[in-house]
């Protein structure tokens, strides 16, 4: 037999042969056959995918989270948008109380829903997706009650055991939520704050941010009882749509009512620029990231500032040909990050700010 078609030439080359039988590759035939992505939500997630809803504190995220929960379990249209109906779970990491005896039956009560028509489920506390057992059972235990739909996951920080801004911690949760996704054919919607410096990005670790499917932004008026909904990321569709809402008084809680008269604000706080290189250096820490240790590094990656520089040429911080005013246009991104708290600096490396 010739080389070239010896199944295990790999071994010649310094590689192991596959150690799982059964692994099926796709031919160019089965990839142009696979399948569209569906809507469980149309327009805001899809089926089988991951989701992150994001927002400051009060700004109304776990309202709009079992409207939406609740709009799935029952099939009804989601404020004009089509709906796949199915079985929800809500997993609720703090508040548990207030949601499952207030929050969720106000809502079926604001909609005239009947008690027999009441399916949706709870879980009341923390879960640590980030360890595998936890995961296992969780699974089980939705297994144990039937198909599901959406797992909705609230709040964010109350799901792992570890720091929500470490890279391990991240790679075991992101693996857990895969998990999640193939073993019970759900789709599961996170809901997440946002850090005080950085209202434009939940609080998390770069991998967390770029392993979502959809990203949804909230943002919310606690005085004026009133909220916005806006796509800012699908992977796989346009990245299109917002929504206001006014929230209306119902059963000892608030359920969303849409009202087009309340539109999302317009005015980011970063500039372009600064998003620009803020997601450089996201792109850098992946690429090049690496761990420090002692008290003067942070429990985080941080890469070389160089590399980051790099990344910020390739993204397009500064559009000019020229090296010189690339490099002037990275200094003065660079120092207006700095000086708004985002971003810290030690022996020549550089990392992303996090709340405490």
């Amino acid at each position: 037999m010739d080389r070239l078609d010896d199944p295990y030439r790999s071994v010649e080359y310094g590689c192991k042969p596959p150690s799982r039988p059964g692994l099926h590759l796709l031919s160019y035939a089965e990839m142009e056959a696979m399948p569209e992505p569906e809507w469980l939500v149309e327009g805001l997630i899809q089926k089988r995918s991951t989701a992150l809803m994001f927002g400051k504190s009060n700004s109304f995220k776990s309202f709009l989270a079992i409207d939406i929960g609740l709009s799935v379990e029952t099939g009804r249209d989601w404020h004009g948008n089509a709906v796949s109906a199915g079985g929800v779970l809500f997993v609720a990491t703090e508040g548990a109380n207030g949601v499952g005896r207030l929050r969720i039956p106000a809502w079926y009560q604001h909609h005239a829903v009947s008690e027999e028509d009441r399916r949706a489920f709870l879980y009341p506390q923390e879960i640590c997706l980030d360890a595998a057992d936890d995961v296992t059972a969780l699974i089980a235990a939705m297994n144990i009650r039937g198909a599901f739909a959406l797992v909705v996951l609230d709040i964010f920080g109350g799901s792992m055991k570890g720091s929500e801004i470490e890279d391990k911690t991240a790679r075991a949760w992101v693996h857990g939520i895969q998990r999640i996704l193939r073993e019970t054919g759900a789709s599961v919607l996170t809901v997440a704050h946002t850090g005080w410096a950085d209202d434009t990005r939940a609080r998390m670790h770069t991998h967390f941010w770029g392993s979502f499917d959809s990203r949804l932004r909230m943002e919310g008026d606690k005085d004026a009882l009133t909220g916005t909904l806006t796509v800012e990321r699908h992977k796989d569709a346009d990245s299109n749509g917002s929504w206001g809402f006014r929230m209306a008084q119902a059963g000892g809680s608030l359920v969303p009512e849409l009202d087009e008269n309340v539109k999302a604000s317009k005015v980011r706080k970063l500039s372009p620029q600064q998003r620009t290189a803020l997601d450089a250096l996201d792109d850098a820490i992946v690429a090049n990231g690496v761990r420090k240790f002692g008290q003067e590094w942070p429990p985080c990656n941080v890469v070389q500032i160089d590399h980051w520089r790099t990344h910020c040429d390739k993204h397009g911080v500064s559009d000019s040909g020229k090296a010189d005013s690339r490099k002037k246009a990275f200094q003065r991104v660079r120092a207006s990050l700095q000086e708004r708290g985002l971003i810290r600096f030690y022996d020549g490396f550089v990392w992303r700010c996090f709340d405490d």
